[in-house]
């Protein structure tokens, strides 16, 4: 991999990245109740929807990052780097849950992060070879 520069559209592509990042960050900190409660099936189901679509998001926008700074790499090592830049975020993001009242840390949500990684490099990658035919 020869890295360069950035350039303009690099740069925009990277900020949008951190900021979305931020927004990520921001949902952690909000605490939860605290009360030691098993909360209703639609609670938890939107909870981790939330995640997927998080880390979808996330995705995407990393996979548009990376290719931008590393245009001659092949679909699959670009992939490999998003995929590992979600799980690292997300198990940071859990870790910090760990310090906010009402919140904890969990393996599953991590895996639960990275299905959202996953599902977006599946829809950029059958976009990809829809626009080659």
């Amino acid at each position: 991999m020869t890295v360069r520069f950035l350039g303009p559209d690099q740069l925009v592509r990277l900020l949008a990245l951190i900021l979305w990042c931020g927004v990520i960050f921001a949902f952690s900190e909000m605490p939860g109740s605290g009360l030691g409660v098993q909360p209703p099936l639609w609670y938890v189901l939107e909870r981790k929807s939330a995640h997927v679509f998080e880390y979808a998001v996330l995705a995407f926008l990393s996979y548009r990052f990376f290719i931008s700074v590393y245009p001659s790499e092949k679909f699959i090592r670009i992939a490999s780097i998003v995929m590992a830049f979600g799980l690292a975020y997300g198990t940071l993001d859990e870790f910090h849950q760990s310090f906010v009242f009402g919140r904890g840390a969990r393996l599953t949500d991590v895996m639960i992060d990275g299905l959202g990684t996953l599902l977006a490099l599946v829809c950029v990658f059958v976009l990809r070879s829809r626009g080659k035919r």
